[in-house]
């Protein structure tokens, strides 16, 4: 499920460096080898040549540095998604056009079907929480211009897909956890040129309120942001309460009660994208760059209609055309997927 912070000063590098450090840090021990020397770095050999990863990890970090720099020209999130939900229809092009793909006119058909319906939940849910596609203030060269740094993440993330697709296929799929640690670990340095806003972010972070207690700074509460979908505060402001607010607490509870809210709600938010990263690498390796993107697209109306259940908002009549049509759309490309390799095995 997508998460975000009610907070606008945690908005920034500070999320996704925290993101892109704990992957990296839970997955480093399968890569630890002693034996390996110094001149390994104590890491055990590759089934993928380095210069790989380093050109996969430039295809990764720009699309996510790209999709976040978006929100600098004032891109609201209702048209974000709808702008990425364009996705599988690019990897379907740049698949054509540069790998050679083949597509029916059924999985053209599931696309369309899949595209549309993101598309049209997104409006209808931005509708029903009164938020506009274009936010107030903006030009039309600032919409522009983040439209285009969207463009620009959507046809990367093609061809990252396309990479992906070739060095599985060279190398074998068993290889995902190489991908997930060598794209984070080798990203990390390309966040010292931010290393200002970061400090920044994380002193305002660490001057925040606690579970139990106001904040630290007179400007830390003035930040506070509207969430206009659901955001983690919501659901850790609950579980915080319910650790915390007992007659008799233990240590623990003393512990957790001092550590700054925000500070959880950064480490619960790297969790969750962690996992997330985890399942789109895994799948990634099983699967076609184009069938990954077709799942994400799927997995953005399901996380918008769990987060309509657990927050109690309204079911517009949209969001039911769209989710029938993301849903349609994914049955429709699961039944030519299958039709396609039953076809395939009578071939041979």
């Amino acid at each position: 499920m997508p998460i975000r912070f009610c907070t606008d000063d945690l908005r920034g590098p500070l999320i996704t460096l925290a993101q892109f450090l704990l992957t990296a840090i839970v997955t480093v021990p399968d890569f630890i080898s002693p034996s390996a020397g110094f001149r390994s770095l104590y890491l055990r050999p590759r089934a993928i040549p380095l210069r790989s990863w380093v050109v996969y990890t430039a295809f990764f970090i720009s699309v996510n540095l790209l999709n976040n720099w978006a929100f600098a020209y004032k891109i609201s999130v209702p048209l974000h998604i709808i702008l990425r939900s364009g996705g599988p229809v690019a990897s379907m092009i740049i698949g054509y056009i540069f790998n050679a793909k083949r597509y029916t006119r059924g999985q053209m058909l599931s696309v369309l079907m899949l595209t549309l319906g993101v598309v049209a939940a997104a409006l209808a849910d931005a509708r029903a929480k009164g938020q506009s596609v274009n936010v107030q203030g903006a030009s039309t060269m600032s919409t522009m211009t983040g439209f285009t740094v969207l463009a620009v993440a959507m046809v990367l993330s093609a061809f990252q897909g396309i990479y992906a697709d070739r060095l599985y296929e060279k190398y074998g799929r068993n290889h995902w956890k190489e991908a997930l640690f060598y794209s984070h670990v080798l990203s990390l340095p390309l966040f010292l040129p931010t290393y200002p806003q970061v400090a920044t972010q994380w002193r305002a972070l660490l001057l925040s309120h606690t579970s139990n207690g106001p904040a630290l700074s007179r400007d830390s509460t003035a930040t506070k942001g509207n969430c206009g979908s659901p955001c983690i505060a919501s659901i850790a402001n609950k579980i915080i309460q319910l650790s915390v607010l007992k007659l008799d607490p233990d240590p623990s509870q003393l512990i957790l009660a001092a550590i700054p809210t925000r500070l959880m709600y950064l480490v619960i938010n790297a969790l969750t994208q962690y996992l997330c990263i985890r399942g789109v690498h895994l799948l990634s390796a099983k699967t076609s760059s184009l069938t990954v993107t077709i799942v994400l697209n799927i997995r953005k109306l399901a996380s918008l209609l769990l987060s309509i259940y657990i927050f109690g908002n309204s079911l517009a009549p949209g969001i039911l055309v769209g989710a029938l049509l993301v849903f349609l759309g994914g049955a429709l490309y699961g039944y030519e997927g299958a039709r396609g390799r039953k076809s395939h095995l009578k071939k041979e």
